[in-house]
């Protein structure tokens, strides 16, 4: 069994402990507008249709610029991780540091993802490997989702939420509280394993959300139940600088070196 801290490092690069996005994606003009159409002819579309339409559009936006997000883990004695980071939907490229700490230790990560490319840096003595170099995954040959991550062009797992949405409603202007089912989602291997773990706990879990005036979630704040191997986690997301000019490259092939089978192992 995997000692927390590994599970904590495990959660916190593959997402499961940030954004809780699901599989799939709805289209502006697509069955979304078409229901809304056909109940306005039909009947006064209710409250909470109207919040999960409004919802649903706003993560659907986030997904489609660049963007800026932070993310603030708590998982009491698991330990904490904070992520701050950059995504481009249209290169599929992301780039983010982290610091997790746990069992008294603190431990630094940045990674870079272009396409199926993986450039990692952790803060930890491993064998064989320079500190200050880049370890490389090729994910064409071992699927990043093994390796724990999400999709490059959408690092905070936003795409989709909407499907995983059970209930919502609006709780002011711009905010929004309900419930999901993170087993409607499409998940990294390393984390769809813990949430199966959860059993029924998975599929109504809180979040409290809020969209800004450009109409793009600005924060998304998703509490997990403990159980099993997965600790009770408040993970709270901030997104902002939509659409700004985002510049993510590889790392020179001088400062690059392959990651170890005994690192590639602890997501497999």
């Amino acid at each position: 069994m995997k000692s927390s801290t590994s599970v904590l490092l495990t959660l916190a690069l593959s997402g499961v402990l940030t954004v809780t996005g699901a599989c799939g994606d709805k289209n502006d003009n697509g069955d979304v507008a078409a229901t809304a159409g056909a109940a306005s002819t039909s009947a006064v579309a209710s409250p909470e249709a109207d919040a999960h339409t409004e919802l649903t559009k706003a993560f659907d936006k986030l997904t489609r610029v660049t963007v800026a997000y932070t993310t603030t883990t708590e998982s009491g004695a698991a330990g904490t991780s904070k992520l701050t980071g950059f995504s481009d939907p249209a290169t599929k490229a992301s780039s983010g540091s982290m610091t997790i700490t746990a069992q008294a230790q603190q431990i630094t990560a940045e990674v870079v993802v272009v396409g199926t490319d993986l450039y990692l840096k952790l803060g930890l003595p491993i064998p064989g490997v320079d500190p200050k170099k880049w370890m490389y995954v090729d994910g064409s040959k071992t699927s990043l989702s093994k390796l724990g991550l999400g999709n490059p062009d959408d690092p905070a797992n936003v795409k989709g939420l909407a499907d995983a949405i059970v209930t919502v409603e609006r709780t002011g202007t711009s905010a929004f509280k309900g419930t999901i089912d993170m087993t409607k989602r499409n998940l990294p291997a390393a984390s769809a394993v813990l949430i199966r773990q959860m059993g029924d706990a998975a599929k109504s879990v809180p979040f409290e959300a809020t969209v800004g005036a450009e109409g793009y979630v600005t924060s998304l704040t998703v509490k997990t139940p403990g159980v099993g191997q997965v600790p009770a986690t408040t993970a709270t997301s901030t997104f902002s600088d939509f659409g700004k000019p985002v510049s993510i490259s590889k790392p020179a092939s001088t400062e690059v070196q392959p990651a170890p089978a005994a690192l590639l192992a602890q997501f497999a």
